[in-house]
């Protein structure tokens, strides 16, 4: 008697996900694209060194953002960044000895700069497997460490703005909501990003 009341409700269970994740491909069909989209991305940050601390000899390199983008068209997201810029900071500063004489040395210092910043994105190409298109994004900053030529530990606000110029996002797996691609752009994130995702 265990046995069939077991059976049936594996039955009924297994009826039950069959359903589900009809109603799944019946709304994705409806829409005919994901509407929500995670991706992790990584990037340079020689323009955001420049931005920020109007030097080369400043060295903020490299970047990495979570971002989430919620399709309500099929041409167009809108989203939020949260990206972290991480790097070395080099400075200089001069030393004088007590006869006047003095030596320029530079040090240097890690820095952490965190943003948020909102972004819309508009297609150009809407195909299974790829996707072109164009973004904007802009928001604030809050960074440690050095800036500016200062020892100045404190955090420091900084603005963020990017364009994207052209991305391409390569579409991949059965349902094609893999997501593996790459960003030219000019702006606080730097002229290259690639990033993987998932769209759901």
């Amino acid at each position: 008697m265990k046995q069939i009341i077991l059976t049936i409700v594996i039955s009924l269970s297994a009826c039950g996900l069959h359903a589900q994740n009809d109603s799944i491909r019946k709304e994705k069909k409806a829409h005919d694209f994901y509407q929500h989209e995670l991706k992790l991305s990584f990037g340079d940050a020689v323009l955001a060194s420049l931005f920020w601390t109007q030097s080369m000899n400043d060295h903020l390199y490299c970047n990495a953002s979570l971002s989430y983008f919620y399709r309500p068209v099929k041409w167009f997201w809108v989203g939020v960044n949260f990206v972290n810029y991480y790097g070395t900071l080099i400075y200089a500063t001069r030393e004088y000895s007590p006869n006047g004489a003095y030596q320029d040395i530079e040090k240097s210092t890690i820095r952490y700069c965190g943003v948020i910043a909102p972004e819309v994105r508009f297609s150009h190409l809407n195909q299974r497997n790829i996707i072109v298109y164009s973004a904007l994004s802009g928001g604030f900053g809050w960074q440690n460490g050095s800036f500016r030529h200062t020892a100045d530990p404190h955090p420091n606000r900084v603005g963020y703005l990017h364009l994207t110029a052209i991305g391409v996002s390569g579409n991949f797996g059965e349902d094609k909501n893999i997501l593996f691609g790459g960003e030219l752009g000019i702006g606080s994130k730097g002229f290259i990003n690639i990033y993987i995702g998932y769209r759901f």
